[in-house]
């Protein structure tokens, strides 16, 4: 059978788990999908055992001090393919079939029906089964299968929850509108935890849902500011500034100087309502860790193509919020006003726009929903973006000023001559200090 949609199969096992018997059997029924075990690297596996676990698997991540949520996003950081399914290693896949993987659609999270390995706890299977149906709150035992983009977008699991980051997955989901959608076939889990106490484990779990529920239920996402962002030691960022200074440890220490900048727009826009997406346009996320950004949506769209990096950011983000920002991480005048004003306009436009001196832009934001073919049809290295991108718009409100995107030593000063006259913020003024000491203001 042909395959329509890849899945990168991610399995989570703790430090103690013994029985890998289910890597072999989803080697065996869903060949073709890729394989990742994700385990406790505190898990002092035999050498046999190792040999059997590597003979069904296509990845193994050994996770130090693993959480649930510290595995399953460790497994998702490996896949290569478009689809996660998510999957305990005491799961049983028995009844589950190749089709219902393709019955997975690129903007729903998915799971299954639940049932226990026993017939003591077929209450406990058919309350979840009716608070997964009825309240769109699936448990992290259902699975689940859900397209790459979108976890990233909602925000992947929280790793600082011992327990509960499924839940939190999913009201994060449910924040974003995201729909949440039963495959009716069983998955099949242990009821080890239930074996001593079925009572009191159920109305734990009871308790524990009830709470979480308080705890993770937020207000539904109205705006999504994406900030797009490369590694400030990227040799094609700044390729012009590059070559005339010949100073790449300078540009670099630019490039961050601007990205603390962005740091600073991004915790002050990080409030009830809003999501914060940040567009990783490099093939590695270390510098957002070293930032301490990792906790924020992040997406990876490794392309040098601006417009198609654009495009893809949009498609993803725009149909889970009323108003979507686009912005540049580059452009040290930018601030969160900007930003916080950029949303503001779209109560009588449709569209806003803040140009750059250059001819470009470097802000954008909408509450059109059928944009995608505009950001692709226009030549980002012209001098004409603005006019270009902005022709077939309409009720688009341009910004009366115009800021300074830095590519050439002219663009610096003259960039350092209008952030020194404006009421700065912390990080703009160590920028400002920085060019000082560097004799190139």
């Amino acid at each position: 059978m042909a395959l329509h949609k890849t899945f990168s199969i991610i399995v989570i096992a703790s430090k103690d788990e013994k029985d890998f018997s289910l890597l072999k059997k989803l080697k065996d029924k869903f060949s073709g999908h890729e394989i990742i075990l994700a385990i406790d690297a505190d898990n002092e596996l035999s050498i046999d055992t190792l040999n059997d676990i590597n003979l069904n698997i296509n990845k193994l991540v050994k996770v130090p001090n693993s959480t649930r949520g510290k595995s399953l996003n460790a497994g998702a950081l490996k896949a290569e393919n478009n689809y996660l399914w998510f999957l305990h290693i005491d799961s049983q896949i028995d009844k589950i079939q190749r089709e219902d993987l393709e019955r997975v659609q690129k903007k729903q999270l998915n799971y299954f029906k639940l049932a226990f390995d026993n017939n003591k706890n077929t209450i406990n299977a058919s309350g979840a089964n009716f608070r997964s149906k009825n309240f769109d709150l699936p448990f992290g035992d259902q699975s689940f299968l859900i397209h790459k983009n979108l976890f990233n977008l909602i925000g992947r699991f929280d790793e600082s929850l011992k327990e509960g980051e499924d839940h939190k997955f999913v009201w994060d989901a449910k924040a974003l509108g995201i729909e949440i959608r039963e495959i009716t076939r069983e998955i099949i889990t242990s009821a080890r935890k239930y074996e001593k106490s079925s009572f009191w484990q159920t109305t734990k779990t009871l308790f524990k849902t009830i709470t979480q529920a308080r705890k993770f239920k937020q207000n539904k996402i109205e705006n999504i500011f994406c900030f797009f962002m490369k590694d400030p030691k990227s040799k094609n960022s700044k390729t012009r500034l590059r070559e005339t200074l010949k100073d790449q440890g300078l540009v670099d220490q630019f490039n961050l100087h601007c990205l603390n900048i962005v740091k600073s727009n991004i915790l002050s826009l990080d409030k009830n309502g809003n999501k914060i997406v940040i567009i990783n346009n490099s093939p590695n996320r270390h510098y957002i860790e070293e930032l301490g950004l990792s906790k924020f949506s992040i997406l990876d769209i490794d392309e040098e193509n601006v417009g198609k990096s654009m495009h893809e950011a949009y498609e993803i983000c725009a149909p889970f919020a009323d108003r979507i920002v686009l912005s540049g991480s580059d452009i040290p005048e930018l601030t969160s006003k900007h930003l916080s004003d950029s949303v503001n306009y779209l109560s009588k436009f449709d569209s806003y726009i803040i140009g750059t001196k250059d001819g470009g832009y470097c802000c954008f934001s909408t509450k059109l929903k059928n944009l995608e073919a505009e950001f692709t049809r226009v030549n980002y290295s012209s001098s004409t973006v603005l006019n270009d991108f902005t022709k077939h718009l309409y009720n688009l409100k341009k910004s009366d000023f115009l800021l300074f995107d830095v590519d050439t030593l002219d663009d610096l000063q003259s960039m350092y001559t209008a952030l020194k006259n404006a009421k700065m913020t912390k990080e703009q003024s160590d920028l400002i200090g920085f060019i000082d000491k560097r004799k190139y203001s």
